[in-house]
């Protein structure tokens, strides 16, 4: 036997959806032989195992598919809509949230560089007035008034 035939006959041996049974052997010359029931040592043996070859016809689905695909694209689409549309005013306030905690993060940075200033000028108060008080104890309590003041006439 070639190859060509072996592969013939081992093809032969899978079961098909069109028939009952395959026969292992050459193909009949005419229609009294198909008729004939010829048992087998491969038909039963292959009867026995389970066929895992054997594709299931199914009806065409296609249509429902893309109506239930459609369906569940708008139930998605509708969702997310929703979903938008109750976020939407949170979004907002927080935003407005954000925006007012920049102004007020702005107010404090601008009111601690004027408390900073202040500061700065109030150390210099102080210093001078402390500056004051040490000079004021090298004025004498009893001044004399030894300039003579020059009187035009």
């Amino acid at each position: 036997m070639s190859e060509i035939e072996n592969d013939r006959s081992r093809k032969s041996i899978k079961p098909h959806l069109n028939r009952a049974g395959v026969v292992e052997g050459e193909a009949p010359e005419t229609d009294d032989e198909l008729n004939i029931d010829v048992p087998s040592t491969s038909v039963t043996a292959t009867s026995e195992e389970p066929c895992k070859d054997i594709a299931v016809p199914q009806r065409a689905r296609v249509h429902v598919d893309e109506k239930l695909e459609r369906s569940w694209r708008k139930l998605g689409e509708d969702v997310l809509i929703a979903s938008i549309k109750r976020v939407r005013p949170t979004m907002k306030m927080a935003n407005d949230m954000e925006t007012c905690l920049d102004n007020t993060l702005a107010a404090v940075q601008g009111a601690s560089g004027h408390i900073r200033h202040a500061s700065t000028v109030v150390y210099h108060l102080e210093d001078s007035v402390d500056a004051l008080l040490d000079a004021s104890k090298l004025i004498p309590t009893n001044f004399e008034n030894t300039v003579t003041i020059m009187r035009l006439a």
